[in-house]
């Protein structure tokens, strides 16, 4: 009887070591609904303009990683001005280095991709936002109206000031 006991449990034993042999558990598709798995970060550099009637350039940089940090690379990025980050209006105070309201680059080996954009020489508001998305299957799709959603994005935030130079010039 005791030794059925003793081999009922060292079975019961092996059995449950054995059966723990899973180690990693993959991380979801970027899309799916249980979590984020692709982060995108983006910056500007500088990220203040004083509107004075002349041309001034900022660098937007963006990273794209996954969820362990490692970076993405290939990645294609489309970028667009917006007036403000609660609405998808899309506005043409400043340019890209294509000349172009909007640009697409793709990310490089360090799953990074830099823009210039150059300022409004005209003063429009105090603040407006480069929004980063990134493109899936070919399409920049934001996820939502609500911007609530899965679709890697990010808004970079320019500040605007007028100076004596741009209301002298819009007079």
């Amino acid at each position: 009887m005791k030794k059925t006991l003793y081999l009922m449990i060292l079975a019961g034993l092996i059995l449950a070591v054995a059966s723990c042999t899973r180690s990693e558990i993959p991380d979801p598709e970027w899309n799916d609904p249980a979590g984020f798995y692709i982060l995108l970060e983006g910056s500007a550099n500088p990220a203040v303009f004083f509107i004075d009637g002349n041309i001034h350039s900022s660098r937007i940089y963006v990273r794209v990683t996954d969820s362990k940090g490692r970076p993405l690379s290939g990645r294609t990025i489309f970028f667009e001005q917006l007036a403000d980050s609660a609405s998808y209006r899309q506005v043409d105070w400043g340019y890209f280095e294509n000349n172009g309201v909007t640009i697409r680059k793709t990310t490089n080996a360090n799953g990074e991709v830099s823009v210039v954009f150059y300022a409004p020489t005209r003063f429009n508001s105090g603040i407006m936002y480069i929004h980063a998305v990134m493109q899936v299957d070919g399409h920049a799709d934001r996820g939502s109206t609500s911007h609530v959603g899965n679709v890697p994005q990010d808004y970079i935030g320019i500040t605007m000031y007028n100076s004596a130079g741009a209301a002298a010039a819009a007079e």
